[in-house]
């Protein structure tokens, strides 16, 4: 008789360890915008299937606790299982969240986060121009349309610009709230596609978690320098010449309206 539930507990232990999902805390990871929406995601070589498992997250705002439930989702982008939220109010810096997943009615994990701790910002969209001198004027939307003051106040913008389809990058971190950037042409090498992206980060939480890295925008230098150059010296002329002249020229062709 011990035999066989010694045996019994052999076969389950090794079923369990061949099939069994048993998560821990760095299994499931969530980040918030700072905005209205948290994501969710659960990872490890051990989960087979998403079906079955859900997150019970629980918001405390001055001991006022409001209750959400998120379903996971096999990703269409990896084989994590994923799921959002959308909360009824933004989001303030010193309440607590509290989320716990289950599988089926049976808890498996809970842990208790503030919400500065565990913000990632929205990915930044970017623009880039080139101008009369041969520069890049670089431009971003943060897409935050209800971030309070401070909170745009506090973001970092995480450019890295570089030739397409070389390692070697270059890194400027500034402002937000500077609105735009703008890439010295001289700098960089004539005739060449250059390639930009960028993330975003937030001292709430020491800039340790970015956003997503933002669609890459290309631009391609002057063929020369010497020909920037003339651009520039070319337009100085005709505005010494004649301001009025200049003017005429910037006006857009009749066909062109």
């Amino acid at each position: 008789m011990f035999r066989t539930v010694l045996l019994s507990q052999i076969l389950l232990t090794l079923f369990c360890q061949a099939f069994c999902f048993e998560p821990t805390e760095e299994d499931l990871k969530c980040f918030n915008d700072y905005e209205k929406e948290i994501k969710c995601s659960l990872s490890t070589d051990r989960l087979k299937s998403c079906s079955g498992y859900k997150l019970n997250v629980t918001q405390n705002v001055s001991n006022i606790l409001k209750n959400y439930t998120c379903i996971f989702n096999r990703s269409h982008h990896s084989d994590k299982c994923e799921c959002g939220i959308k909360v009824f109010q933004e989001f303030v810096s010193k309440e607590n969240f509290t989320t716990t997943l289950l599988e089926g009615s049976n808890v498996l994990l809970s842990k208790t986060s503030k919400t500065e701790d565990f913000i990632k910002p929205k990915t930044p969209v970017l623009s880039v121009q080139k101008t009369e001198n041969g520069n890049f004027y670089v431009t971003w939307d943060d897409q935050y349309k209800l971030g309070g003051s401070h909170f745009l106040e506090d973001l970092k913008i995480n450019l890295t610009f570089g030739i397409k389809g070389e390692l070697e990058k270059i890194s400027k971190t500034v402002p937000n709230t500077v609105g735009s950037f703008e890439i010295v042409g001289k700098n960089l090498q004539p005739n060449t596609n250059y390639v930009l992206t960028a993330t975003m980060s937030t001292g709430y939480n020491d800039h340790s978690i970015s956003s997503d890295q933002s669609t890459p925008a290309e631009f391609t230098t002057c063929k020369s320098i010497y020909i920037c150059l003339k651009v520039i010296i070319v337009t100085v002329l005709i505005v010494l010449d004649n301001p009025y002249k200049f003017i005429h020229v910037l006006q857009p062709h009749p066909q062109m309206k």
